[in-house]
Order: C-alpha cells, then structure tokens, then sequence
C-alpha cells in the first residue's frame, strides 16, 4: 500500500538529472565512504522513496541522498517520521543496509506473514495489510543451523528428482520458517544468519516453483529471498535470488528483464566467491544470447568471463553452491548460447559446451544431466543431424525416470518442435510420439 507520492525527491531527482538508478548508486557510494560499507540501494528502492511506500530510510540513507541531491534537511527531500523507533534485538546493534528499526520490524512482518499466501513481491509495501505478530520467541544459532540443513534437504531432492512432487512442501516450509524472522535474536550475528538463512530458502523455493511450472509463484519467491538476503547483507545469495529471477525471465521471454536482474546481480562482483561469479554471468551470458544476434558478441564475452571466474576457484565458497562442478558450468554455457545457436548462429560451441557437461556429469539420473541431454538433442535436431538428435532424444527420455520438472518437459516440448520439419524420418517420428506420451497428463 503506498502512502503520498513524494514528489520533492523526484522533483530533486530530476533536477540533477539522474535516474532512479543512479541515484541509487551515487547514494549508496556516499554510504560506503561514510560507514565503510556500501549501501544496497537500487532503482527499484529509489522509486518506492518515490511512489511514497516509504517515506523515512534510515539515517544513513538519509544523510546520502541529502548530500547526492545537495539538500540540507530530511523534509527538504520530502522524509518524515510518524513512528517511534522500536527494537527486536535483545542488544544494541548497529542498523544493518536496508532500512531504520521501523522499516525492519515492518519488514520482518511482511516477510513472515505472507508467505503462506505468497504475497510479497513488494514486502515493504505490503506493510498495512499485515497484523502485528504476538509474542516473539527467542532465536537463537541452532534455529539458524537447523534451517540451513532444512535448505540443503530439499536443494538436494531438488537437484535429483526436481520439483513436481515438492513444491508445494517447501512453500510450507518456507511459511514456518519465516516466523522465526519476528524472533528476539540472541546476537546480531545470530540475526542476519537467520536471514541468510530464510533467504537462501527461499531461492529454493523460488526455483522448485519454478521447476514445478509455478512461475508467478517462483517470481514472489525469488524476489523475497533478494528481500531476506540484502537484509542479511549476503551478496551472494542476493546474487543467487537475482539470477533466479533472470533465468525465470528467459524462459518466458522476456530478455529486457533478463537483463536487468542479471546486470544487478553482477553489481559489487568483487564481493562474490568465484564460483558465485562464474555462475553469475552465465545468467548474463543465457540472457544477451536471448536479446538476440546484436548481443552475440557480449553473450560469449560473458561466457568467457564466466570461464575466467571459475578457473580462480579456490574453495571458499557458500555451501549452498558446493554442487556446483565443470559439468554444471559446461551445461550452462552451452545453454547460454542456445538461443543463438538454434537461430542461425554459430552452433558448435553450444553443442561442444552441452557434449561436455553430458560427458561430465556422473552417470545416475539427475535433472541436470538429463536438461543437458535434452538441450543437446533440440540443438542437434535444429541444426545438425536429426539421426543423431533422435538418439540423444531416446537416451533424456530414458533419464526422465523419476523426475518431475518442467524445464526438462520444456525442453522436450522445444525438441518436439525442432523434429516437425524431419517428420519424414523414422526415428523422428517415433521420438515425436515418444514425447508426446511423457508429456501427456497422468
């Protein structure tokens, strides 16, 4: 719900000629230099100060954007407070990037409260339509330890079997799971794990749904987990959830969009993990190969910067990407490039990157392999041998098995399609009707 449109902070916007987004960036410059820490300001927060969804940041937003627009007091930008401060935090603590004690209370309710009825696609702006929570409980870093392994079950089931049989039992969980975020935190430490905690199962979340077809849901998932994560101040997972919601956008065709997640996803790179970049821009790479053949070129650079990233791997990474391997990365690559290579670009680095990840992933049925293999077969059907296409076409069907995921029956739709102009042969007949038996309703 949105209070009155703030029209003195857009007028002084305006005025120096900046956009919402570079307002944000200069602003969040001004934080760092003050605080040591950047600030997690973005265009999208710029335009709620705006639309007056917000009307008092906290001070260090405040004083930042007064000294960016030169402006010498709160009102003059528009700011006001109507409410007293308040805290959940058993100690002082310092006021962590995302907003004052009001904004984080009405945050922390927002977040917990609505995601049973998956509503929070602008949590803050939400904040009058959710009640009050009662009592909080005291949270402390066993709660944390516990939700974390809650996340890696269901990531692992995930990564097996997909996610048609699961979803709906990790949006439960996420629903429990975020009351905790009313909770009185034994420490600040204690207090943003929990968040990096919710948040990182949210992205889970956000991406079963997404596998299970769910996409409006996914999206509302994704986009609470950039919430949970920039609170917690994880860049990494913030980047993780930001390329979540990139990759939902290829796959409904919106590139502008893709674009715009996975570009903010790469902002402040140089606090991402290796193997956390590397993945990064492998989701820049799959969405300038969607905007068509004028961002060929940027497509492979960024595959290349993707490869360059992942060469430095160390080790020292989350432990929510440990699965991540070279088959992964091969896989994605040559996903990335698909879109041209099925277009009439050059396909033989796509098809060599897919080959590859086939070759490398362990031999047991997983989603991932079988999305590799499948991708491999529509590229070849589109482009190269239809024989050979019909083959690798047997062999995802025969990997399907016990997963449900609709990236992999979308896949096989996209094959299906690719094989119409080879109707005529046998083999593509016969894996046509093959597919249409996997994909028909039980």
């Amino acid at each position: 719900m949105s209070g009155e449109p703030n029209d003195l902070l857009r007028a002084a916007r305006e005025a120096a000629g900046m956009t919402q987004g570079q307002l944000a960036e200069f602003a969040n410059t001004q934080v760092e230099q003050a605080t040591g820490t950047p600030g997690a300001m973005d265009a999208d927060y710029i335009g709620k100060l705006e639309r007056g969804v917000h009307h008092w940041p906290n001070r260090q937003y405040r004083t930042a954007l007064r000294l960016v627009l030169h402006r010498r007091s709160d009102s003059d930008l528009g700011f006001f407070s109507t409410r007293s401060r308040a805290a959940t935090v058993d100690s002082a603590r310092p006021v962590p990037d995302g907003g004052d004690d009001v904004e984080r209370k009405a945050f922390l309710r927002v977040l917990a409260g609505s995601v049973a009825g998956m509503a929070f696609s602008d949590p803050l702006g939400a904040v009058a339509a959710v009640a009050d929570p009662g009592t909080p409980r005291r949270v402390g870093q066993a709660d944390v330890d516990q939700m974390r392994h809650l996340a890696r079950m269901f990531a692992s089931q995930d990564h097996l079997f997909g996610s048609g049989l699961s979803a709906d039992a990790v949006v439960t969980q996420l629903n429990i799971s975020a009351q905790l975020l009313h909770g009185r935190f034994a420490a600040e430490k204690v207090r943003q794990g929990l968040f990096s905690a919710v948040a990182d199962l949210a992205d889970i979340a956000g991406g079963m749904c997404f596998d299970a077809g769910a996409l409006a849901q996914a999206e509302r998932c994704f986009r609470f987990a950039v919430g949970a994560a920039t609170e917690a101040g994880d860049w990494a997972m913030r980047g993780k959830a930001l390329s979540g919601l990139a990759n939902l956008a290829v796959h409904q065709g919106r590139p502008d969009d893709a674009l715009s997640y996975a570009e903010t996803a790469l902002v402040r790179a140089d606090r991402l993990t290796p193997v956390v970049t590397a993945v990064m821009h492998t989701r820049h790479a799959r969405a300038l190969g969607l905007a068509g053949p004028h961002r060929e070129t940027d497509c492979l650079t960024a595959t290349g910067h993707a490869q360059d990233a992942f060469a430095r791997s160390g080790g020292d990474e989350p432990d929510w990407i440990a699965y991540y391997g070279p088959a992964h990365l091969e896989r994605d690559l040559g996903r990335a490039l698909l879109h041209l290579a099925v277009n009439g670009g050059d396909h033989t680095a796509a098809q060599a990157h897919l080959a590859t990840a086939v070759d490398r992933f362990p031999q047991q049925h997983s989603r991932g392999k079988t999305l590799a293999v499948a991708n491999l077969a529509h590229l070849t059907m589109a482009r190269d041998d239809p024989h050979h296409a019909a083959t690798l076409g047997h062999s995802a069907l025969d990997d399907v098995g016990p997963i449900r995921s609709d990236r992999v029956f979308e896949a096989l739709r996209q094959l299906r399609i690719a094989g119409r102009r080879h109707r005529t042969i046998p083999a593509v007949r016969e894996l046509n009707a093959r597919i249409n038996r996997a994909l028909k309703p039980v």
